[in-house]
Order: C-alpha cells, then sequence, then structure tokens
C-alpha cells in the first residue's frame, strides 16, 4: 500500500466524481494508515500529555508495532470506543481568565488523525476559496494579505463597510445530528460515520465528573477543525452563491446600478465581510447572515459582531486592520 498517493487520489477522485465514498473503513484500518498517523501524533508537542487514561506517548511507543496491530483489530471488530475527552483549566493570554482545554487518550489522537488523513482530501475537493482556518497551506498570514489587498479593488473600487462576524460559542454548540447529515453527503461509508458519531458523544471528563457533549466537537480533537469547517461550508457556499461568484463586468454593472459589493473571508468561526454599498445594507446583510446561521441552529454573537467603517479600524485574527483615507 502506497500511503504517499492515497492523499492525493481520495481528492482526484473528489474532484473527479461528486458522489459519496463508500468505503473508507478499511483504509482507516489498515495498519500501514495506522503508523503514518501515530508518526504525526508521536511529533506534536504534546505527545506526553496524558488523557484520562494516564497513558503517554513513552508508553505507546514501548511496543509500537504490537499496539498499532492491536488497534487496527479493535477497529477491524469495531470493538474500539473513544474515551472522554480530559478537561483542564488554561490562563488565557494578557488575562485572568482561563479557557478551557480538551485533552484526548493518545490512542483516541491516532484514530482521529487517521481519521483526518481520510477526511481532508475529500472535502479540500469542496472548500471555498474564501475559508482559511485550519486548511493546508493556508494561514492567517494568508486570509490578512487577501484582506488588505481587498481594501481597494479594481477598478478603485472601495470598500467602505466591514462586518465582524463572530459565532456564539461554535465549536461548543454545532448540531450533531445536522454535522453528520453534512458528512453524509461525502461519506456513504456508515462504519466511518459511526465513528465519528462516537467521538462527538464521547463525552469530557472535568475533576472525576463526566459531562455528555451533545452539541460541539471533541474538545481538543485532532478532527474537530475539519469537522467545524464542513459544518461551516454551507455558509460558505450560500456567500458565495448571493455576493461572490461575479464577474468583474458584473461587479461593475452592479456599482453602475448602484448596488454594492461583497468580499468575504471565514477562518474557522470568524469571518468579515467587506462591503461597498450603503451602512443600511451592510446592517442588512449582517442580519441576513445571522438568520441563515439560525437555520443552521447556530447563533451570531450580537455583542461581538459589528457594522464599522473601515477608516475606524477593525480587529480580526490578531491583527488591527484599517483603510487610511486619501488625503
Amino acid at each position: 500500500m502506497d500511503v504517499s498517493e492515497m492523499p492525493r487520489k481520495l481528492s482526484q477522485w473528489a474532484t473527479e466524481d461528486p458522489k459519496r465514498f463508500v468505503d473508507l473503513y478499511s483504509l482507516l484500518c489498515n495498519v500501514v494508515w495506522l503508523r503514518v498517523a501515530h508518526q504525526a501524533v508521536n511529533t506534536n508537542q504534546g505527545r506526553e500529555t496524558a488523557g484520562i487514561d494516564g497513558k503517554t506517548m513513552s508508553h505507546f511507543n514501548g511496543d509500537v508495532e504490537g499496539n498499532l496491530q492491536r488497534l487496527s483489530e479493535a477497529l477491524r471488530a469495531k470493538t474500539f470506543e473513544p474515551m472522554p475527552v480530559k478537561r483542564v483549566y488554561i490562563p488565557k493570554p494578557n488575562s485572568e481568565k482561563k479557557r478551557p482545554l480538551g485533552i484526548p487518550i493518545l490512542l483516541d489522537r491516532i484514530v482521529q488523525e487517521a481519521l483526518r488523513m481520510i477526511l481532508e482530501p475529500i472535502w479540500e475537493a469542496d472548500f471555498s476559496r474564501h475559508s482559511y482556518g485550519f486548511r493546508p497551506n493556508r494561514s492567517t498570514y494568508d486570509a490578512i494579505t487577501y484582506l488588505h489587498k481587498s481594501l481597494i479593488g479594481t477598478s478603485g473600487a472601495i470598500y467602505q463597510w466591514v462586518i465582524e462576524g463572530d459565532i456564539a460559542s461554535y465549536f461548543d454548540t454545532i448540531p450533531h445530528r445536522r454535522l453528520m447529515k453534512a458528512v453524509k453527503k461525502r461519506v456513504a461509508d456508515r462504519n466511518t460515520r459511526d465513528l465519528l458519531w462516537k467521538f462527538l458523544r464521547a463525552g469530557v471528563m472535568h475533576q472525576d465528573t463526566l459531562e455528555e457533549t451533545l452539541t460541539g466537537t471533541p474538545q481538543g480533537g485532532i478532527v474537530s477543525p475539519l469537522l467545524a469547517n464542513i459544518y461551516l461550508h454551507e455558509l460558505d457556499r450560500c456567500m458565495e452563491s448571493k455576493y461572490l461568484n461575479l464577474t468583474e463586468s458584473q461587479r461593475l454593472y452592479r456599482r453602475k446600478k448602484g448596488l454594492g459589493n461583497a468580499l468575504y473571508v471565514r477562518y474557522a468561526d470568524d469571518f468579515v465581510v467587506l462591503w461597498n454599498g450603503t451602512k443600511a445594507e451592510a446592517h442588512a446583510i449582517k442580519q441576513e447572515i445571522g438568520e441563515f446561521l439560525r437555520t443552521m441552529g447556530l447563533t451570531l454573537s450580537e455583542e461581538k459582531t459589528k457594522v464599522i467603517h473601515t477608516t475606524e479600524g477593525f480587529d480580526f485574527l490578531g491583527y488591527r486592520i484599517i483603510r487610511q483615507p486619501y488625503r
């Protein structure tokens, strides 16, 4: 089995055929595939951080091949069961507050990495070019660079208004059944979906107290950012269909008619919309996005989602962005 070729093949198949994949689970169970997943987790900085079972990478590496074989057999027999995520609280930078951190057990990290290796190439064939967060060969710098270049568009089109978007507690509130419906559009393989469902429902352990996880993606989970992007892909598609998939001539025609145009960047659950129409139209778009998110079971944070003039400046991904007016 040539593992190095599989991501490319999965991406190629996903690009060529919009149909759903029917046999991914056998690849997940393959010892060679699991070995590559183990290598990725083994190079992670937190490899010696234990989950609720107290085991670190050192324990696993004491018998790597034996442990990988047993993990493969458990997956094939469908006896593998994810364990609850250990919750700890760490200080927030420059704040007295603390934020929750999830630590899955080592075996769960390896299986989640194996799942990510399979699912990511498939959805990369679908994902929007306007989505930058937690994707290969994309970064916060790329998102900021795009915004910087876009603040003054071609033909001197100036974007006066920005909608700073923030989804309230996004990673904790993603509806599980709706998320699985989104996954099902590409993954017909029931065994793979069942395993993802088990991870979603594994629960959280905090100070010997088990808490159910009825919404949200696995805390600290390797596959969580991908699942979060899969769910918000619907928002990207909505923005593309209404505002983004326009030619330059179509944009110019709208401006001649007194209509505005939009640019959009999303990084995980943070997004901005640039608008060169009126402030009232920008507020209407904000309301429209909020209503669309409600249909997905999500809530736009009224406190953090603002409409601001670009010369006032706005914050995005740790950067302060301001369009300097011409003098």
